[in-house]
């Protein structure tokens, strides 16, 4: 029996530094949860001793505090990829023109509630770009409040310099207090995207094969090309 045989076009999404920050920034992520977790409530304690030498909370904190600078580094260079590389340029910030497109969010959600087809002019369809721009925006406070978290902590060297510049920003969000609280919400927020975030990926993957999950892997999406009548 002939059968009809399909051919795939392979397009270059993302770059592997993209690919690598992702990556890396999730890893952050869970490293932070869990390390912020056991530092608001500690739910593991070393055996008692004599000496004062298990300081496993001062442990903890000091990773946290190294995971933080990691993301600190993550978002800087991904919102640097973002508006310098030329990939990116062409690719991700391409998506501004379907964001700005009420025609586009129309097709968009069509295409969620499998009413319809769409083809997004750049990485990302339009309720997908707002969602990432307010991950970062996410992560950008929560940088920001962990610095000012830090500084209050750490008064010497780069805490100090942290506490005199961030001061203003501590009074604005409410002290101490407030600048904890909004960093704890934030965190929570990060926890409601991530499985959203995974079951969309997955719901993309089963309905356009080859053009969800793998760019993220392997840098190249596969679009199918139509047979020639």
């Amino acid at each position: 029996m002939i059968t009809e045989r399909e051919f795939f076009a392979k397009l270059y999404c993302f770059s592997a530094e993209v690919r690598g920050l992702h990556w890396l920034r999730a890893l952050l992520i869970v490293a932070l949860v869990v390390t912020g977790f056991y530092l608001a409530k500690p739910f593991l304690t070393p055996s008692p001793a004599l000496e004062p030498v298990n300081f496993q909370n001062s442990l903890v904190r000091f990773w946290h505090v190294v995971f933080g600078f990691g993301l600190m580094f993550v978002v800087i260079m991904r919102i640097f990829l973002f508006f310098f590389d030329e990939h990116s340029r062409r690719y991700e910030r391409a998506s501004f023109r379907d964001t700005l497109s009420l025609s586009s969010w129309g097709k968009q959600l069509k295409y969620y509630l499998l009413l319809g087809s769409f083809e997004r002019k750049g990485a990302y369809g339009p309720l997908q770009h707002v969602a990432y721009m307010i991950l970062m925006l996410l992560l950008l406070f929560q940088v920001l409040t962990g610095l000012i978290l830090h500084a209050a902590n750490y008064h010497d060297g780069l805490g100090g310099v942290l506490g005199t510049l961030l001061g203003p920003v501590t009074v604005w969000l409410g002290g101490l207090t407030g600048v904890s609280n909004l960093h704890y919400i934030i965190m929570w927020l990060l926890l409601i995207f991530i499985p959203i975030h995974l079951y969309m990926v997955y719901w993309s993957a089963n309905i356009n094969p080859g053009g969800s999950t793998e760019p993220m892997f392997s840098g190249y999406s596969f679009k199918k090309i139509p047979p020639k009548v």
